[in-house]
């Protein structure tokens, strides 16, 4: 397989057969697992590959699953070792850019509670037995038999479940997909139940989102993210969003204009924007996004929540269809017309028959997933579980085998909006696993074809002669040219208005998918549970929002705990109170309250999915626990978060003072700085996990976080802006100031200036008195109270497997040592040395930053700016750009752009 090349940043590498590369790096597995850092344990190269010679990284395209549907990376490999995850410009599931997910993949890779082999209860069993057990399952035609899997995006994987249902006639499959991308909604179009709406973002100039959040966690995120950022650069002053939603969200808080509505206000608002395109009367909300629809019309969406009901969501249907709407209305990635796959409530039914004696679970957790309504029916059902880890429902089975994580296998997968990418291996099993393909071949009595030749399989089949030249393209560019897209569904008919839904008595009760965990599938990652939810700053656990009057009402405050009850189930979760939350809802964050997830994901937060549409709210009288990064939101009279009109962009800026106590600094070139627009940010905290993944930022714990002793590098803070009664994003790395109040205070000189405008952090001169902390402005400086990354490490996350997901090109550090952002110095001094070895100065882009390569919203901008036509520099020159606390004098090199407040925000009509 050829490895792409790097891009500047990482380096570069020549093609060489990495396959035999990864065979030697197998035979060190034993001393993998006692950890890098001891060189003695660790096997040598027979024969050294030349793009390990230097120590350089090389990069392979690949997929990587999130709710079963690929988005495209390049992962970094040094010495047959993954180290870091990037964004694939060519995928346009990604183009370029990655989410939170992607980026913490390898914390999950090298995760040590991962299964490892097979297992019959407390007893190891071999593969052999597994295959046997698989194979009796279908023995009999299949008969009684289910097999029960997650969402399939994979060619392969659906091409074999066929084949699987041909030999076996008994045979039933069923999926359950929890955790479904957004604007995929129900649909009443003959022949079909979901849609995959898909929008033309260069087509548009305005977007109505009635409870849809397309900016929001799922597979489609970082596509959706691009598609907007782009079209409002692009169109600035002219593309709008509105939304209409009762729990804010990253698409509301992004929105121009924003209007809480509860869940049963939402139908009455499709219904409406439908009466006010006709010319009817609307409440003025509504009046305002149908006035702005009609001016863009062929150029407007109306985007719907799965949730809405039939007559709500044909009443949008009409509306984009009169619209003449760019959006088109797609197959789900994980529909196969050919292969007949029923979903979780047609299982339910089955087990409640008995028409299911022996169920096959594959890559899904039912028993979490589906609760009560799934366990509850379990008696007398012989269950064999394939998984990543002995999880709820693994803990229930009678056999349970380990599945390869998805940077060790073969495979082929598409992205929502059907695009086709290659799954290859960086790096041989960790453990006795299998391929998901492996496993299917044992049903079919089939054990022994590896995952690499049944894929290979599918695409000899499609491309005949051409496979070798086809299949190595693919593989290089990590995009499958020539598959068909998504079929088309049409517009579906005209459904019955549906009756108005009442209030009830309560709250309604919206639960989201979380920002962290998604629907608690990567609760066992340390590095996303301690990633903040993006507007309320909660880290492990989740929290039941209120909007300020219901909190009033209550008698409940910020942090209080409370008692929801819904459908029989009674749950406790702290109060967080949320600007722009409709009143009479509830929100809470799916995801949670998992007893099987091991010692990172266990018993954090609680389930909120048995509560239902509806709950009650009883205050419980005490503190709930509430763990945040962030505690105040107000910007108490200080122009932080700053916006400006479409109108009028310019910025009234603060005059440098003119004297200094410091001595001035002379900068050869380059010299580095960044600019952050926060109108761009959509607070979807990708930066926070690519620099943690980049700088080897060690996992604290709630406690210590609960302590405010929490170690990431760039934290995202959220200020309520009042004005629009939502909450803004402001991205907070070090300001790396020219006038830097850490460094004449701290006695060791740790703390110093470099040569070209970086503040440095000296770590073996520090002797931890965190005078410098004291004395930054900006609190962007991190202090190792205890050994975080070793042997005080929280959980089992200072175990020797963990080290390997470490990048070798940053230090890791100890107790008592400071720490903060370093702009990536690492990148800056391997850009240093290519272009000294090349005779030549650094180019113009050359040097990217984590938290830059992986922003969706391309928010980060990084570069010299000694260099007036750097991108840098002219992004200094915009009439938006200001600095952080610039009455201070400190001259921060990290500045920023202010919001934009378009002209809808006070236009009428």
């Amino acid at each position: 397989m050829p490895p792409l090349t790097a891009p500047p940043d990482l380096g570069g590498g020549a093609d060489l057969d990495r396959r035999a590369a990864l065979k030697l790096f197998a035979a060190g597995a034993a001393a993998l697992a006692s950890g890098c850092r001891r060189s003695e344990d660790m096997l040598p190269y027979r024969d050294m590959p030349e793009y390990g010679a230097s120590g350089d990284a090389v990069l392979f395209a690949t997929a990587l699953p999130l709710a079963g549907a690929a988005r495209g990376v390049l992962v970094e490999s040094r010495q047959g070792r993954p180290t870091k995850v990037h964004g694939n410009p060519d995928h346009p599931a990604s183009l370029g850019s990655t989410d939170v997910f992607a980026e913490a993949a390898l914390l999950s890779l090298y995760d040590p509670t991962r299964s490892a082999s097979p297992a019959a209860g407390n007893t190891p069993v071999s593969w052999s037995a597994v295959a046997d057990v698989l194979r009796q399952a279908t023995a009999d035609g299949g008969e009684g038999t289910a097999l029960l899997t997650g969402p399939v995006g994979s060619p392969t994987l659906a091409r074999q479940i066929r084949a699987l249902l041909d030999a076996a006639s008994g045979l039933r499959w069923f999926s359950h997909r929890p955790a479904a991308p957004a604007l995929e909604v129900p649909t009443r179009a003959a022949g079909h139940d979901r849609v995959q709406l898909w929008p033309d973002w260069e087509q548009l100039d305005t977007v109505v989102t009635l409870g849809a959040d397309p900016l929001g966690p799922g597979p489609a995120q970082v596509a959706m993210t691009k598609g907007w950022t782009r079209a409002r650069a692009d169109r600035r002053g002219t593309f709008t969003m509105h939304a209409f939603e009762p729990v804010p969200t990253l698409t509301g808080t992004k929105a121009d204009l924003r209007s809480p509505v509860s869940p049963a206000e939402l139908p009455r608002v499709a219904r409406a924007l439908l009466a006010a395109l006709d010319g009817g009367e609307a409440p003025a909300d509504v009046a305002r996004a149908a006035r702005a629809l009609a001016r863009a019309r062929g150029r407007a969406a109306v985007l719907p929540s799965a949730d809405l009901p039939p007559g709500a969501l044909a009443a949008v249907a009409e509306l984009n269809r009169r619209l003449a709407a760019p959006l088109a209305r797609l197959l789900p990635f994980w529909h196969w017309p050919d292969v007949p796959q029923e979903d979780a409530g047609a299982l339910l039914s089955a087990l409640d028959e008995g028409r299911v004696q022996r169920l096959v679970v594959l890559g899904a957790n039912p028993v979490y997933d589906l609760g009560a309504p799934f366990t509850d029916r379990l008696d007398g059902v012989r269950l064999v579980h394939l998984g990543h880890r002995q999880d709820e429902t693994a803990l229930r089975a009678e056999m349970h085998a380990p599945l390869h994580h998805p940077l060790e296998d073969w495979s082929d997968l598409r992205a929502v909006d059907g695009t086709a990418a290659p799954v290859q291996p960086l790096i041989e099993p960790l453990h006795e696993s299998r391929s998901a393909h492996e496993v299917v071949e044992m049903l079919r009595g089939r054990a022994g074809r590896a995952a690499r030749d049944l894929v290979e399989d599918t695409w000899r089949a499609r491309w005949g002669e051409r496979f070798a030249a086809r299949w190595q393209e693919a593989l290089r560019t990590g995009v499958i040219a020539d598959f068909p897209p998504p079929a088309t569904v049409p517009d579906e008919p005209p459904a019955p208005d549906d009756a108005p839904a009442a209030d009830g008595d309560g709250f309604a009760h919206v639960a989201l998918l979380s920002h962290a965990v998604l629907d608690g599938s990567h609760a066992s990652n340390a590095w996303l549970q301690e990633c903040p939810a993006p507007l309320t700053k909660q880290v492990w656990g989740n929290a039941a929002s209120l909007s300020p009057a219901d909190a009033d009402r209550l008698g409940v405050a910020e942090g209080d705990a409370v008692v929801l009850r819904g459908r029989g189930a009674a749950v406790r979760l702290p109060v967080t109170i949320l600007p722009g939350q409709a009143a009479g809802t509830v929100g809470t964050t799916l995801g949670y309250g998992r007893s099987a997830a091991g010692p990172i994901g266990s018993g954090v937060g609680a389930d909120v999915r048995p509560l239902g549409p509806r709950v009650e709210i009883e205050p419980a009288g005490e503190e709930g626990g509430l763990v945040r990064t962030q505690v105040e939101f107000g910007q108490h009279g200080r122009d932080i978060l700053r916006s400006v009109s479409a109108e009028d962009p310019g910025l009234e800026t603060a005059h440098h003072a003119s004297e200094s106590f410091y001595a001035p600094w002379d900068y050869d070139s380059p010299s580095w700085g960044m600019v952050i627009d926060t109108d761009a940010c959509s607070g979807c905290n990708a930066c926070m996990i690519a620099c943690q993944a980049e700088n080897n930022i060690p996992v604290v714990g709630p406690d210590e976080v609960a302590r405010g002793r929490h170690m990431h590098w760039i934290r995202i803070d959220a200020y309520d802006v009042p004005e629009d009664d939502v909450r803004g994003f402001q991205p907070v790395p070090c300001m790396h100031c020219e006038k830097a109040p850490c460094e004449p205070v701290c006695p060791v000189a740790a703390s110093v200036h470099d040569e070209q405008g970086l503040n440095a952090q000296v770590y073996n001169r520090c002797v931890g008195t965190r005078f410098c902390q004291a004395n930054c402005p900006y609190k962007v400086r991190r202090f190792n109270f205890f050994d975080y990354a070793d042997s005080q490490a929280y959980a089992h996350l200072g175990a020797d497997l963990l080290q390997a997901a470490r990048n070798p090109d940053v230090s890791v550090r100890g107790r008592g040592v400071m720490e903060k952002c370093t702009y990536c110095v690492q990148r800056i001094e391997a850009a240093h040395h290519r272009a000294s070895r090349e005779d030549r100065p650094i180019r113009e882009g050359e040097v990217v930053t984590a938290c830059q390569a992986a922003c969706p919203a391309e928010a980060i901008t990084f570069g010299d700016v000694a260099d007036p036509e750097s991108a840098v520099s002219r992004a200094r020159d915009d009439p938006r750009h200001y600095a952080l606390l610039e009455h201070l004098g400190t001259r921060p090199r990290t500045t920023y752009l202010a919001r934009v407040v378009p002209p809808a925000r006070s236009e009428d009509g």
